[in-house]
């Protein structure tokens, strides 16, 4: 019988209390509120450690996750085939192997909860969701980790098990972040390789789908790099299409200003007064070669059917060109993410 998140972080709270009482090591108890501490360990089986080092008991309630359903014909495909695609639940776990950002895990969790339901909660009850179709690959989107803290790496690694690798995690501006190290040499140097074993120590992800590919570019810095450059135009000589995730939206080009408007409107404008969380020339201005990524991908002879990015916190759909369409997942610490399928002319 397969479990439930819920009823899977049950039984990791069981295990742990069975550990405290057999080793009965202070240890276990160092950080925790005691009141709470010990209305967790002798009262209830229901819990995990929390941002602050704290056991945080979990509500009966489950998070309330809403999936977009979109579909996208695509031409020379043979049957349908759908996939999911989440971003940004911004999961702020934080022990004592990291605990010199215990304050600032612990604000940025409270920032990321969406009503009674904390972060680590909404994903796993999106993770739920998606299982209600097991086989069909996960792509996460960037941002899932709200910082390099082993303890979020740790639980997203242990969800993620149960997809027998079939998903495909795209790194963020966040993900890797640490304290004060915000693409810093250090936080590219020292915390970014904590996630290798989710991203794959690369700067792209591909895979084959059979009739299709999905092609999942780092974008975190809002640039592309050559590696991924390089990749992506050997993708293109396959001849089949190309799904392409992103973290940071591109801008379209074809005069809809949609998406920066609003853009500018949540997050407020850059100094040019363009938007500051998308690609384009109103936003981060591409460098020369992700300026060549850009115009490959929205090129005549493109072999992209479909865009998907995260990054924003909210939903949005446009064309980037007259015939690739963009779809942007509103946050998935807010219950949101996409079921995508693409569709069989």
């Amino acid at each position: 019988m397969q479990l439930t998140f819920y009823e899977k972080r049950r039984a990791d709270m069981e295990r742990f209390i069975k550990k405290y009482i057999r080793t009965e090591k202070a240890a276990y108890l160092k950080g925790l509120k005691s009141a709470v501490a010990l209305t967790v360990l002798f009262g209830f089986t229901a819990g995990l450690w929390a941002c602050d080092g704290s056991i945080s008991a979990e509500s009966d309630r489950e998070p309330e996750v809403m999936l977009r359903e979109e579909a996208v014909t695509v031409e020379g495909l043979a049957s349908d085939h759908s996939f999911y695609f989440i971003a940004d639940s911004h999961i702020s776990l934080c022990d004592e192997r990291d605990g010199e950002l215990t304050d600032k895990a612990a604000a940025r969790a409270a920032g990321f909860k969406w009503g009674e339901s904390e972060a680590w909660e909404t994903f796993g009850a999106l993770l739920d969701e998606t299982e209600k179709n097991p086989g069909e690959t996960l792509i996460l989107g960037g941002d899932i980790i709200d910082s390099a803290m082993y303890a979020s790496i740790d639980f997203v690694s242990k969800e993620l098990e149960e997809l027998n690798d079939n998903y495909i995690y795209l790194m963020g501006n966040h993900d890797f972040e640490y304290g004060n190290e915000y693409f810093s040499e250090r936080a590219y140097s020292e915390y970014l390789p904590r996630l290798e074993a989710l991203h794959r120590k690369s700067s792209y992800q591909q895979r084959d789908m059979g009739e299709y590919i999905i092609f999942a570019a780092d974008d975190s810095n809002s640039q592309i790099t050559e590696e991924a450059l390089t990749a992506f135009k050997e993708v293109w000589a396959s001849g089949k299409p190309v799904v392409l995730a992103l973290h940071v939206p591109i801008e379209p080009i074809t005069g809809d200003n949609s998406l920066t408007e609003a853009c500018i409107e949540k997050w407020g404008a850059s100094q040019s007064g363009g938007s500051k969380v998308t690609m384009g020339v109103n936003g981060c201005y591409p460098n020369e070669i992700t300026q060549e990524f850009i115009s490959a991908t929205l090129s005549e002879d493109s072999p992209v059917v479909l865009v998907l990015a995260g990054h924003i916190h909210f939903y949005h759909k446009d064309m980037l060109n007259d015939k690739i369409p963009q779809i942007v997942t509103g946050a998935a610490f807010e219950g949101e993410g996409l079921y995508i399928t693409l569709k069989a002319e």
